[in-house]
């Protein structure tokens, strides 16, 4: 029975990857989870033992049945499989649902005389050029944008080109020439941000590079780095050792406390009061096309690290401070580009490099009212229980700090896909004056690039009235269009879906409510969560930083659950908020679905009857994140372990903190997955 339903699932999924969006939906509800219950049971491996491993339990099977999916034998078409062969396959869940995306904007590229309107052609006419360029590479050449973008107009890079004048080298105008063409976080930061205390109006912020922005790179990767533009082994050899002892200085800075804390102050002034960061040259060179005016304020933090820094790179040699920033540029551009070039890698390059435009035509595609109001409404549900939760004040805060996180509560909302209806004309206007070319791959990167963040810059010119329509531009240098998850944005108080999201397996509107529940609700519980973990209390209802997060931290109760996640931090993933919202939101979806009695048993389902409603929830969570590490190189095969074992800890962790998972499994106090204390702040 079982094989039979693996035959049919197969058939059913061939016929889904060639049916037009519009008509998949139509489906019998019926059909749909029998596909799902099959899908479930064969992606398990029932050898194992759920209260010691549930993932195994739960993903144990999950690569042999993508292996089977995707081997030859599987597909009716030769071609269809020489097409296929040569593309990375898909590592993960949200892998499969960026792929189904790649592969439909792939076949929209290709179609000629399609678009409804003068508008659509606009647009994917740019993004044509882009993708035809990035298929025309022969091969991938890093070298290229060098020889397209020096560190200034007076020298060019050293050890690539003749023309290397150390004496003419300045840091400070090669960091703001690369920042112009989107590379931000080395030596510092520098962004536009809404304000902290207007979220409707936006400063510059400077800073120093977050902790991991600064970890060594290591001697492989910049060997391999410097050996792909060319240099020999004897030299790229030598050069690394000199540039990762420059990188290990420079990540010791990052144990100078800032004891001054976050300054606003002039333009004008801060040369004054900082001169040795010359943040005139560096903003001249941001703010090409801008007039800048030196009674313009920005924002300062960790003053004592900058003046540090410019001590540092002053005392240091400049072909290796030189050497350095081109190493961090080349690891930016290899991470826009395409991994290898084919045509699905070429589509997901053109998400990074248009971000815009590919979320306007995904939206196109996989939009469907239907679905989207189904998903409003779950959201909204999830906003009541939480609401609940914060009433029954379990850490016992203040009646008037209650009201006030309800308050937020109420603010937080839903926006399905990153560009609205009503904002298209905004990405016309985005693209319409660019000016890319069908041959040229690396000058049509560094123009999006730079039109990315001058976009972003322009922000500082908007007033309160635009706040609206500011979101697009806002999002454009930070989201990652590249992928299909949904991100929480603190100043907006927004939880954003993407429309690629709404598919199979995560989603269609004829699977079960418990479905949608454990995959989408707990997806969007967990981007509600983050408003409200150690870094999203930061922020109001109106998304000024001004949250009552002091306030909440003189709680016991809340103090002890901080606790509890910290300790469990030693063997499971090193993000605390992460942590914490998987935490929030597996509790709080399971509640919303199944209310808060224990005693409750529901009917069975038909398909699954070896199971309770309350245990396929968790299967059906769990197997959202199953996922194999893919064959690629040493590193990256290391890498992709790491991260997979982070999703397998993740979910055991996650699961093994919530006592309804124990008792519905039937755990003993021993197992593995009892753990000693359960965690819970909210």
């Amino acid at each position: 029975m079982l094989k039979l339903s693996l035959v049919t699932w197969l058939i059913f999924s061939l016929a889904w990857r060639t049916t037009p969006t519009a008509c998949r939906q139509t489906h019998d509800p019926q059909s749909i989870q029998q596909m799902l219950a099959a899908q479930l049971q064969s992606y398990m491996d029932p050898k194992a033992r759920p209260c010691e491993n549930f993932y195994q339990y739960a993903c144990g099977n999950w690569q042999i049945q993508q292996q089977e999916q995707h081997s030859p034998s599987k597909w009716q078409w030769t071609r269809d499989w020489e097409r296929y062969q040569g593309q990375l396959l898909p590592s993960d869940t949200l892998g499969l649902i960026d792929h189904s995306v790649n592969r439909k904007l792939e076949l929209l590229l290709k179609r000629r005389n399609e678009s409804s309107s003068e508008l659509d052609s606009t647009i994917l006419e740019q993004m044509r050029l882009y993708y035809r360029s990035c298929k025309r590479l022969k091969p991938y050449n890093l070298k290229k944008y060098l020889q397209l973008l020096a560190p200034s107009n007076r020298t060019q890079w050293p050890s690539v080109s003749r023309g290397w004048r150390r004496e003419q080298f300045d840091w400070i105008t090669t960091l703001g020439r690369l920042r112009l063409h989107g590379l931000n976080g080395v030596l510092l930061r520098e962004d536009i941000l809404p304000r902290w205390d207007d979220s409707s109006t936006y400063s510059i912020y400077v800073n120093k590079p977050s902790q991991d922005e600064t970890l060594p790179m290591g001697l492989g990767v910049i060997i391999e780095l410097l050996l792909d533009i060319g240099e020999t082994k004897r030299t790229a050899n030598a050069l690394a050792r000199l540039v990762d002892d420059f990188e290990r200085k420079l990540h010791r800075l990052q144990e100078l406390e800032d004891e001054e804390g976050p300054r606003e102050m002039q333009l004008g002034y801060l040369a004054t009061y900082l001169p040795q960061l010359r943040s005139v040259t560096f903003l001249s060179q941001v703010l090409i096309e801008t007039q800048m005016d030196l009674r313009s304020t920005l924002i300062i933090e960790n003053i004592p690290y900058l003046r540090a820094l410019s001590e540092l790179v002053d005392g240091e040699n400049p072909d290796i401070v030189c050497s350095y920033i081109m190493l961090k540029w080349l690891t930016f551009l290899k991470q826009q580009g395409p991994a290898e070039i084919s045509r699905s890698e070429c589509v997901a390059s053109l998400r990074r490099a248009m971000p815009l435009a590919s979320s306007w035509l995904v939206g196109q595609q996989f939009s469907d009212p239907d679905s989207e109001s189904n998903v409003r409404s779950l959201f909204q549900r999830l906003k009541v229980r939480f609401e609940l939760v914060l009433a029954e004040n379990r850490l016992r805060l203040s009646q008037p700090l209650v009201h006030i996180l309800q308050q937020k509560l109420r603010a937080v909302h839903l926006q399905m896909g990153f560009v609205q209806p009503e904002e298209v004309e905004t990405v016309k206007h985005y693209y319409v004056r660019l000016d890319l070319g069908g041959h040229s791959f690396y000058g049509n990167q560094l123009v999006l690039l730079r039109q990315r963040v001058e976009a972003n810059h322009n922000l500082l010119f908007m007033n309160s009235t635009n706040f609206a329509k500011s979101n697009v531009s806002y999002l454009a240098e930070s989201w990652e269009a590249s992928n299909s998850s949904p991100l929480y944005v603190r100043p907006r108080n927004l939880v954003v879906v993407p429309h690629g999201l709404l598919q199979l397996p995560v989603w269609h509107r004829n699977i079960s409510a418990l479905h949608q529940h454990a995959v989408m609700g707990f997806a969007l519980a967990h981007e509600l969560a983050h408003g409200f973990d150690m870094s999203g209390m930061d922020y109001d209802a109106l998304g000024n930083i001004m949250g009552p997060v002091e306030e909440i931290l003189a709680s016991r109760q809340f103090r002890q659950g901080l606790h509890c996640l910290q300790q469990q931090m030693v063997t499971g993933s090193k993000w605390l908020n992460e942590k914490l919202a998987d935490f929030v939101a597996l509790r709080l979806t399971y509640e919303t679905f199944f209310g808060v009695r224990a005693d409750k048993r529901e009917p069975r389902d038909p398909l699954t009857p070896q199971f309770s409603q309350r245990q396929l929830f968790f299967i059906s969570f769990a197997q959202f994140f199953c996922g194999h590490t893919p064959d690629l190189s040493l590193r990256s095969q290391s890498q992709a372990h790491l991260e997979h074992a982070a999703d397998e800890l993740r979910v055991m962790q996650t699961l093994a903190n919530f006592e309804e998972f124990s008792r519905e499994f039937g755990c003993e106090k021993k197992a593995k997955m009892q753990p000693s204390q359960r965690c819970r702040l909210w």
